[in-house]
């Protein structure tokens, strides 16, 4: 039987499953700015290569780092803009085969800038960023952006989602942080739609949507987020025993009290979520997650990308 363990109030923003969960079409402005990069890494004498990066628009990849001696490569992936305006879509897609091991990251934080007061975008214009990983057998994939930023009045669609066969190894988070709080800025108006989706060999074992907008009651609710300004999902391929679970979520609440955390494991997936004040501090908190489930899931230390400590 599946267990888990969660912070009080945080179940609430588990939603069920949604039978059609592809979000339905809205009519987009002339003006858009399109970007998308095809990847592809394979496993090439001792470690893995990148065998295709094609792109389209302003989005590329550095050369790929080996600070691992198993063979990981740690992909960046470079947006220069730097985030979304009006009618813009940015689209990942990675397919990792037979063996490849690869850790993807952002150098910073994406942003969704507001459609408000621009005369060319108008309540149905989006801002979408789809990401989609395909996990060949035997491979591993850690998708571990920055935080996404989404400006008051934006209007974001955030699209995860992972096909992965039945010994693929995956580990993947999406931070979103609602407003500027630096800038004292709160997410009164405007909508983010968050849709993750996990299946594996075909199934799907993992459907989620979240919709979040600016002026609902959830945005203050006790049974919604609480005045809270981030939330975070981490979902990996890994099975925890029921006191490893509670021993990891005594971590968080000793360093990072006033937040809330939830663990549970589901099936053949742990699944982490934050909910609070910052999303740096869900940043901070998944990565020691991270780093207590790479040794059991990879049988490695975790080893974090150098461009995070820039």
């Amino acid at each position: 039987m599946p267990h888990s363990t969660s912070a009080a109030g945080l179940s609430e923003l588990e939603l069920a499953a949604d039978d059609a969960i592809a979000p339905s079409p809205l009519p987009q402005v002339a003006r858009q700015w399109c970007a998308s990069i095809d990847i592809e890494l394979a496993q090439r004498a001792g470690r893995t290569a990148l065998m295709r990066a094609r792109h389209k628009g302003p989005l590329r990849i550095q050369r790929l780092f080996y600070p691992e001696a198993n063979g990981c490569a740690h992909v960046y992936l470079l947006h220069p803009p730097g985030g979304l305006v009006v009618g813009d879509e940015l689209t990942i897609s990675l397919r990792a085969a037979a063996g490849a091991h690869g850790l993807l990251t952002t150098p910073s934080a994406g942003k969704i800038y507001t459609v408000n007061g621009l005369r060319h975008s108008d309540a149905a214009t989006t801002q979408t960023q789809s990401v989609r990983l395909m996990l060949d057998a035997g491979s591993v994939c850690e998708w571990l952006p920055q935080e996404t930023i989404v400006f008051n009045g934006a209007n974001a669609r955030l699209n995860t989602r992972v096909d992965a066969t039945a010994d693929a190894k995956f580990c993947l988070w999406d931070i979103v942080c609602l407003g500027r709080p630096a800038s004292q800025e709160r997410f009164t108006e405007g909508r983010v739609e968050q849709i993750l989706q996990v299946s594996v060999d075909h199934r799907p074992v993992l459907i989620e949507r979240n919709r979040i907008d600016g002026r609902d009651p959830i945005m203050q609710a006790p049974w919604g987020l609480r005045g809270a300004g981030s939330f975070g999902t981490l979902v990996a391929s890994v099975t925890l025993s029921r006191d490893q679970v509670d021993v990891l979520l005594e971590t968080l609440h000793e360093r990072w009290p006033d937040a809330k955390w939830g663990l549970t494991q589901k099936k053949q997936l742990f699944i982490a979520r934050y909910l609070g004040a910052s999303a740096a501090e869900c940043r901070f908190g998944f990565i020691a997650i991270w780093q207590a489930l790479r040794p059991i899931m990879l049988g490695c230390e975790a080893l974090e990308p150098r461009i995070w400590n820039t």
